[in-house]
């Protein structure tokens, strides 16, 4: 049973309206319905984040205030991704929330930094990878499924290739998976030389990349040309292919 994405994160409020407005006039989120449930004298609000995940805004009469900062059993803090943590911590600053100063990811490198909502619930900016970062990544993901070592490795296509992958091949053959990973154990190997390597975003966890590659000739087989697109998807931080094509040239 695959988790796929978090498809929304709940929040009570104490102060339904000041919440209302600091989610979507300071942080800007759409407003996809808003509800009163008259027989709980409860709001409920849907909001929308960019990637199609959301938050619900709950009001409670009475509800509880958070016993302790974060380091507390239960959800520690919500983190946001945004392209750059300062300009968006100068524009929160403008509006009168406080945010702390930033810090480095020790293992990313990456910026971020922490403010909190009108309850006190610990919010966090995070940086999104550069887009040349991703181009890198990338190039050296997709490269490595044209080595010989990689491509008779079970293990390293199986960490390469998303579970539903399926494939155009060059010849007119659909390929699943599992048949990939099998053809190319057994393939007699060719090497390979890619050039015109081009990434576009397609989402924050979806990229198309398209280049050609010339494959030298074998005993088995001439050499050849192609055009080549595959469509890269990450699930928990982690870049998998999950399509390709190949057109002979």
């Amino acid at each position: 049973m695959p988790l796929e994405r978090i498809h929304h994160v709940a929040i009570i409020c104490g102060d339904y309206a000041v919440s209302k407005r600091f989610y979507t006039e300071v942080l800007g989120l759409r407003v996809i319905a808003e509800n009163h449930r008259a027989a709980r004298d409860s709001y409920k609000l849907d909001l929308a984040l960019p990637d199609g995940s959301q938050l619900e805004l709950f009001s409670f009469a009475g509800a509880p205030a958070r016993p302790t900062r974060p380091e507390a059993q239960g959800l520690r803090h919500l983190c946001f991704e945004v392209p750059d943590v300062q300009a968006m911590a100068d524009q929160l600053t403008a509006q009168g929330v406080a945010v702390e100063p930033l810090r480095v990811d020790e293992f990313t490198g990456r910026r971020f930094a922490f403010f909190a909502d009108p309850d006190g619930l610990p919010l966090e900016l995070y940086e999104a990878a550069p887009a040349e970062d991703l181009d890198a990544l990338l190039l050296k993901l997709e490269g490595a499924l044209h080595l010989r070592e990689v491509r008779a490795s079970a293990t390293r296509l199986a960490e390469l290739l998303d579970e539903d992958f399926h494939e155009l091949g060059v010849s007119g053959t659909t390929w699943i998976r599992v048949a990939v990973i099998d053809a190319l154990r057994e393939e007699s190997f060719s090497s390979r030389k890619m050039t015109d390597f081009r990434v576009k975003r397609m989402a924050n966890d979806v990229a198309l990349v398209s280049y050609r590659v010339h494959r030298e000739a074998s005993a088995e087989r001439p050499a050849a040309d192609s055009l080549r697109s595959s469509l890269w998807r990450c699930r928990q931080g982690r870049w998998r292919m999950a399509f390709h094509q190949g057109t002979p040239l």
